[in-house]
């Protein structure tokens, strides 16, 4: 008789709805949705050149009416797949991250004071796992949060055209 062992896999947990995140990242702002594609080529280029891990070549956000913007990414938590906002302001840095989803017993790693180290981080090379504070416990979560943000200011910077 064969048995099958499965790793338990926590339950995602909802904080709060997109419309929620995007107010708290640009309280009262008109919002205009966009997409884009990398191309094969720029796909690779992000992922070996800024060493960070992608899903897909396909990114989606709001342009803010004055400037500025707001994607939608996720990355892999510990058991799950963490959903999250990231706004970039008109400097091109860090305005501010929002978590929607995540494993239960894990969101706590995502407290006002650990987003708060996200804020003002700009396109570059830096190393996640030396600029944003890991949690004991979570620095799975943590780094892959980190390196979501890092790709993600890689791609508005580098292969984003603009509005």
């Amino acid at each position: 008789m064969a048995m099958v062992a499965s790793a338990p896999i926590a339950g995602a947990y909802d904080l709060q709805t997109i419309e929620e995140a995007q107010q708290r990242l640009y309280p009262d702002a008109k919002l205009s949705p966009f997409e884009f594609r990398l191309t094969p080529e720029q796909f690779s280029q992000l992922k070996n050149e800024y060493k960070v891990p992608a899903f897909r070549p396909l990114f989606r956000g709001w342009n803010v009416e004055g400037g500025g913007c707001i994607y939608i990414d996720q990355v892999y938590g510990l058991n799950d797949i963490v959903t999250y906002l990231i706004a970039i302001g008109t400097d091109s840095k860090v305005r501010g991250v929002e978590i929607l989803t995540c494993a239960d017993g894990y969101c706590d790693l995502y407290a006002p004071q650990w987003r708060g180290a996200l804020v003002g981080l700009a396109h570059g090379r830096w190393d996640p796992t030396k600029t944003v504070p890991m949690v004991s416990g979570s620095t799975l979560s943590a780094t892959h949060v980190a390196e979501g943000v890092k790709k993600i200011l890689a791609v508005h910077a580098r292969y984003r055209s603009k509005p």
